[in-house]
This record gives structure tokens, sequence and C-alpha cells, in this order.
């Protein structure tokens, strides 16, 4: 009995050449021509027009022709991008016309394997399957196997492929590069769900309406796509055609970085070291929603979270702090509770006794009505003597950053 991946395979390519060609031909015709018996062997003949390959020479020029490369490696924890490292799917180029038969070898049978595989096995599997063609299965299998063994008898590149001479000893070897087409759509593949998934998704819109999102989201910047193949994909690959024609290039400029040095603060943490213009942004969110709930009397989860995501940027320039060399407090005007929370000379006192840490929630609150008042002016609200209580309940309540 014939696989139903086999017989849906069919009855789609017969469906769409009926509606093709219209009334141009009888439909009796197209039905015989579609027939497993009939469409088979002439496909296992049309296998040799194409080349599955890991590095497509048709990437670097349409007209390059070379040896068909199929590389495979095993995984290596090394931190490379590499073949190997990434699960990435085989390519194939040639006459496009030919490319139902690749679509037919990749047609997964009940069993989880494809068709190609099963030929590559010789199952039995896939000789029943043919046993409805009279053509003898060994030559079925040799003519459709023909789409993995190269077409060249030696080794043979193209002047149109780029070429680098590579230093070797001392003298050098002449490598012809070429790309890999599975890596470079694997690429374009993770990019694309980066971008544009469900899940990115609701995580801009909330961060469009300044509600908090659990996940969030990453952005890649300084993305330049690139195309092979012009109008016409299927000419260079099946993976370029899959993908449109298109994939992307990731910046390699080197960042330009500023020093920095880290300051320990002479007479007060707050005033030295937590700038309110560096939490800017967080100030104006937290305005938005205030501003939006109009005669508000408690702090809402979304200003919560944003308290919370101020808390944990000070939490790490507390950290820088407390590496310092110990005792370093000492030589500042700091109050003694600022020095048993910032200075690692009192890391034991710290943990014992959190009589410093009311303190600490007071300067905090302060910080933050003086610093949401800074950042929006006139337009600041009046923070209610309710709304200051809720803010040092809830720093109490997620204290462990601080400690």
């Amino acid at each position: 009995m014939l696989d139903n991946a086999i017989h849906a395979f069919l009855l789609e390519r017969k469906t769409a050449k009926l509606k093709s060609l219209g009334n141009k031909v009888l439909d009796s015709q197209v039905e015989e021509s579609f027939l497993p018996e009939n469409w088979i062997p002439e496909a296992a003949k049309r296998a040799g027009q194409l080349s599955l390959v890991s590095h497509p020479s048709k990437f670097t020029h349409p007209s390059a022709k070379t040896s068909s490369i199929v590389f495979k490696s095993e995984f290596i924890a090394d931190g490379f991008l590499r073949s190997g490292n990434v699960d990435a799917e085989l390519d194939v180029f040639g006459n496009a016309a030919a490319l139902d038969v690749y679509k037919f070898l990749s047609l997964t049978l009940m069993d989880g394997k494809t068709v190609l595989e099963h030929l590559e096995n010789d199952t039995s599997i896939i000789r029943a399957q043919f046993s409805v063609v009279s053509t003898p299965f060994e030559a079925l299998r040799f003519n459709f196997l023909a789409i993995k063994r190269d077409k060249f008898p030696k080794v043979q590149t193209s002047s149109q492929v780029k070429q680098v001479y590579f230093p070797v000893d001392d003298n050098y070897h002449l490598l012809s590069v070429l790309t890999p087409s599975g890596l470079i759509f694997a690429l374009k593949d993770r990019v694309q769900k980066l971008r544009f998934s469900d899940e990115t998704k609701q995580a801009r819109d909330a961060e469009k309406n300044s509600v908090f999102h659990a996940q969030g989201f990453d952005e890649i910047h300084d993305l330049v796509v690139i195309g092979f193949g012009g109008t016409k994909p299927q000419n260079i690959s099946v993976l370029n055609n899959k993908f449109h024609g298109e994939s992307y290039l990731l910046t390699c400029i080197p960042p330009q970085l500023k020093t920095r040095s880290i300051v320990p603060p002479p007479t007060d943490f707050f005033k030295s070291s937590a700038n309110s213009s560096l939490y800017k942004e967080g100030f104006k969110a937290f305005h938005r929603s205030i501003t939006q709930e109009g005669d508000y009397f408690s702090l809402s989860e979304s200003e919560n979270n944003l308290i919370h995501c101020m808390m944990d940027v000070m939490v790490g320039r507390i950290w820088q702090l407390r590496q310092f060399e110990a005792g370093w407090s000492e030589k500042t005007l700091l109050p003694h509770y600022q020095k048993i929370w910032l200075d690692s000379l009192w890391t034991k006192e710290r943990v014992k006794d959190e009589r410093w840490l009311p303190l600490i929630i007071q300067d905090f609150v302060l910080w933050f009505v003086e610093g949401y008042k800074k950042m929006m002016g006139k337009e600041a609200k009046v923070l209610s003597e309710a709304i200051l209580s809720e803010i040092s309940a809830f720093i109490e309540e997620n204290k462990d950053g601080f400690l």
C-alpha cells in the first residue's frame, strides 16, 4: 500500500498541473502521468539533474560550477559558529524544473524517515513502496541516489568562486571559499523568530503600553539584508528559494567603548553613585503609569515593576563598590550605615544586624521622590504619604538585592 505522504504528494502535484494547464490537454493524460508506476521512474531519471550539497558555489556566482561538497562534522563545544555546531539543512542546486524530485525524496514516511534515507539504507519499506513500478528497484535506487553523487570525476573548482591563498608551513594552499548555505539560512530563521515571534510581538506591545512583561525581548541592531539570485532565487538553490533569496549579515564592527572609572562616593551613595538621570526612562514610565490612573491611591503592579527595575540597576553599582578593597569607605565621609551597606569590610555586620536597612530604604525613597521631580519638572505629581509608604514596604519585601 502506498504511503500516505507519497499519495498526498502525487495528488497535490497532479491537481496543480491540471489547474495550470486548464483545457489544453486531456485530464486522462495528466492522470496517467501521475500514476506511481509512471511518475516515479520518470522522477528517478531527473534526479541526476540535481546535486545535494552543504556548500553551494552558486551563492558566489550563479554560473559557477564546482564539485558537489557535502561536509559533515561532529559537534564540539568550542564556541565557534561552524558546520557541525549548528543543526543546518543540506541544500540542493541544479535544474529548477527538477526540484519536485527533491521534494519527493524529502517526504517523511510513516516511520519518520525520509524517502532518501530509505533509499540510502535500501530498506524493505522503500522496496515495498516501489513495488508498484515495473522498473527494477536497483535501477530506481541508483538513479535517485545520483542526487548525492558528484557530477565531476575529479574534484573541481571554478575561477568564479572566491580564491584565498592560505599559508601552510613554508608554502601556500589555494583554497576555494564556498558558502555554507545551511548555516546562513539557519541564522535567518533564528533572527526571524527572535524579531517576529508571537512572544516578541506581545513583549513589544507591552513596552509600547508601558506594561511589564516577564520575558521581554531581544533586539539585534545594524542588520544588513543580502540577496541571492535576484528575481529567480530558485536558480541558486532550494534553500535560497525557500527563504525568498534573502539572508542577514551581522555587524562585525568593533564596539566603540568609553573608559569608565567607578569612583567611590565621598559623602553619600545616592547623591554620588545613583545619578537620577541614569534612571530617566524609568521615571518617565512611572509618571505615564500614574497619570493614566487618574486618582491613584496605591501602586499598581506595573509601577512596582518599574521600581524593581531601578533597584536592579542600583544593585549592580552596589556590587561594584563591594568589589573594592575592604576598608575603602574609611577614607570617605559616608554615614556609617552606608559604609556597612557598601564596604566588604562590614560584610559580617551587614548580615548579622539589619538595623542599617531602614535607613537605606529611607534614603532610597527620598532619592526616588527627588529624582522623579527632577526628571518630570512641572509635570511631576505630588506623591502622597500613602504612596511613599508603599514604596518603602515594596523595597522591604524585595530587599534581597540590597543585602
